[in-house]
């Protein structure tokens, strides 16, 4: 695998919290985050996204292609988690309340969309 350096995101830990399941965030993790989700912006740092959300649960790779090859890496996405069922399955059977947001390799925002929250203002994937 390559430098994660060479990747743009060295300081990005990819990581999923230790979560029990199910889970909920806390009334005031939930509210911090539905208050400032709709302030996202296309181009934003990933450090200035953390700074108005508050750190993510998970960070994960984007791939190019669908087999995960340090070659293919195109960015990364951090995930704020409301509500999750369970650790696995589909998005429907996880019963997922989230916001993801993607990152290209130089940690600036590119595209967000949500499951199960009907008030935030998605960006758009070119």
């Amino acid at each position: 695998m390559k430098d994660d350096k060479g990747m743009g995101i060295d300081k990005t830990e990819l990581f999923q919290k230790n979560i029990e399941y199910p889970y909920s965030a806390s009334e005031k993790r939930k509210m911090l985050i539905l208050n400032n989700m709709n302030k996202l912006k296309k181009g934003m740092a990933k450090v200035d996204v953390i700074k108005l959300m508050t750190q993510p649960d998970e960070a994960n790779l984007t791939y190019k292609f669908k087999k995960a090859e340090s070659d293919n890496v195109i960015g990364f996405s951090l995930a704020y988690i409301l509500r999750r069922d369970t650790d696995s399955g589909s998005a429907i059977e996880k019963n997922e309340q989230l916001l993801r947001i993607h990152f290209d390799n130089s940690e600036k925002l590119i595209w967000s969309y949500s499951q199960d929250v009907d008030e935030f203002n998605a960006i758009e994937k070119e």
